[in-house]
């Protein structure tokens, strides 16, 4: 039997009851061969001798309550070393399955970042693909001469407007289409589309737009100019744009 587990008290009550029981048993056995000694001189047994014996007995039931007593006592620290050995692997299992869930859960919000981040992704490209729009109606050119001189307008006499259209900061230009239509038209809207600097009845969009940041976002624009005194047009830019 392995008595590594053994506290000192219960290690001196031990170590005692097993001094006791030798003791007593070797009084015993002195006390027993005296008295057959006696008997065999024929001598009288005194109450002294007949003493022996049972102070004997009395000594090696001490020595066992203390024996029984040590070894109930080392059986107990046993169960405890046991609980506190049980405790400890579940502590550790506990500890584990903790730290398997901690990173399931971290998983688990990486990818739902992950996803969230590629349906805004893919939002962000439809929109792009959709473009952003802005229109105006420009009305007819009146010449700012003297007044009540009759001078027609001219291109260069007309003034220019910013037609812009606001896009994500971090997106790039793919594309501008311009539409030029008079006011109230019910010309399809492709019909209108006219390139940079190409003159339509009048009115010229500029042949190159310009970026200028706007917050968080940015504008793109293209400047338009109607110089007929007659009819008001209506000017509409779309940009397409991507990441």
């Amino acid at each position: 039997m392995d008595f590594p587990n053994l506290s000192e008290p219960v290690t001196a009550a031990m170590i005692g009851a097993l001094a006791t029981v030798a003791g007593a048993l070797v009084q015993l056995r002195i006390s027993w061969r005296r008295e057959m000694k006696e008997r065999e001189r024929g001598q009288p047994i005194t109450k002294k001798t007949r003493r022996g014996p049972v102070i004997v007995v009395f000594a090696l039931l001490a020595a066992a309550a203390v024996g029984g007593f040590a070894l109930s006592q080392y059986f107990v620290s046993l169960r405890e070393g046991d609980r506190d050995s049980l405790r400890a692997d579940l502590q550790s299992k506990l500890s584990e399955i903790n730290a398997t869930a901690t990173r399931l859960e971290q998983v688990r919000t990486n990818e739902r970042k992950q996803i969230e981040t590629e349906v805004q992704r893919a939002d962000a490209s439809r929109l792009g693909e959709e473009g952003a729009e802005a229109s105006v109606v420009v009305g007819p050119c009146k010449h700012e001469g003297v007044p009540g001189a009759k001078q027609a307008c001219t291109e260069q006499s007309a003034p220019r407007i910013a037609l812009c259209a606001r896009v994500p900061a971090a997106a790039s230009v793919k594309e501008v289409q311009l539409y030029i239509a008079f006011e109230n038209s019910k010309q399809p809207g492709q019909e209108s589309r006219v390139q940079p600097g190409q003159e339509s009845g009048e009115a010229r969009f500029a042949e190159k737009f310009t970026e200028r940041p706007d917050g968080d976002a940015k504008q793109v624009c293209q400047r338009f100019a109607n110089w007929s005194g007659e009819k008001s047009r209506i000017a509409r830019i779309l940009v397409k744009y991507a990441f």
